[in-house]
């Protein structure tokens, strides 16, 4: 007979080892706090977060080591203890080291970040991996990429990317730069554990607006898909062209999970969601909105069951 099952030594990919198949050789993949979401606007709570306390070290010029690992590009720190990085507050308990960050991209402008906002995917998504040693959970700082959908994509256009920072601060030529050599190494890392050493500040690739974000725990998006991790996905985007690295991951329900966000008013869908709602609140606030929503119909039924009543009269 034919064996089925999965060998614990597959190696997972976005082809035939896909996303929809990970929690059969990863049985973690399957568990139901699972990343990346879709972020439901109308279905968010507001919450005062304090600000994000970050080392000085973010700011400090060093060499990052940016490796081809078989799944995407990677970037770390070549010398982390010589300038750890580290942040604290923004809600979050203790304090987090960096590790890595990474970038997931689609074929074009619609299809390439990880977690989506009302149904709507960016262009791509940068993720700064960092860990609490302490409690050894991550805590994950998501910044979306919006494109200005002027250009075709094409991977082997990435060397060649303009990138549209809208900003009107002076960071945003730096910022500009540093991705244009960022994307340049990136574009000629073909090949597993192909590696490159680029120079630069790690601020100047993160976002200018830290203080507006939507916040959840959820896991890692890739296998093992480790749960308990802290998800900051900031609501400011920044700008790139449009171009092509095809590595995302679908959206996986929320199964009772609150999403919050740190700013008190947010746009809402004209069309409420009652179904993202009672699933984000969890079983409370279900329980209270299927009452009242049955509470009504049975005020509707005695309404039109009265005026039958009245007219047979």
């Amino acid at each position: 007979s034919i064996n089925t099952s999965f060998s614990t030594e597959v190696e997972w990919n976005y082809g035939e080892y896909g996303p929809d198949v990970w929690n059969e050789f990863n049985g973690t993949c399957g568990e139901i706090y699972q990343s990346p979401i879709n972020i439901k606007t109308a279905c968010t709570v507001y919450q005062s977060f304090p600000p994000f306390q970050f080392s000085p070290n973010y700011n400090q010029t060093q060499d990052f080591l940016v490796t081809n690992n078989g799944h995407g590009i990677s970037a770390t720190q070549a010398n982390a203890s010589a300038y750890p990085m580290t942040h604290t507050g923004g809600g979050l308990d203790g304090t987090f080291q960096f590790t890595n960050f990474h970038i997931h991209w689609g074929e074009n402008y619609n299809v390439g970040s990880e977690h989506q906002i009302n149904s709507i995917k960016y262009a791509g998504e940068i993720h700064f991996v960092h860990m609490n040693y302490e409690t050894n959970k991550y805590g994950i700082l998501g910044v979306l990429i919006d494109s200005n959908r002027s250009s075709q994509s094409s991977s082997s256009q990435l060397g060649r990317r303009i990138i549209k920072r809208q900003t009107s601060n002076t960071g945003g030529v730096t910022q500009v730069t540093t991705w244009e050599s960022y994307a340049s190494i990136v574009s000629q890392l073909n090949y597993t554990n192909a590696s490159a050493t680029i120079r630069f500040k790690l601020s100047t690739l993160m976002t200018t607006d830290f203080n507006i974000f939507y916040r959840y725990t959820g896991s890692k998006t890739t296998p093992p898909c480790i749960e308990g991790s802290s998800w900051t996905v900031f609501k400011t985007p920044i700008y790139f062209n449009n171009e092509a690295l095809e590595s995302f991951r679908p959206v996986q329900p929320l199964d009772g999970r609150m999403v919050y966000r740190s700013f008190p008013n947010d746009i809402v869908s004209s069309i409420p969601d009652y179904y993202c709602c009672t699933q984000n609140a969890g079983r409370s606030f279900s329980g209270v909105f299927l009452i009242s929503l049955i509470g009504k119909q049975l005020f509707l039924f005695s309404w039109l069951f009265t005026f039958y009543v009245l007219l047979r009269d």
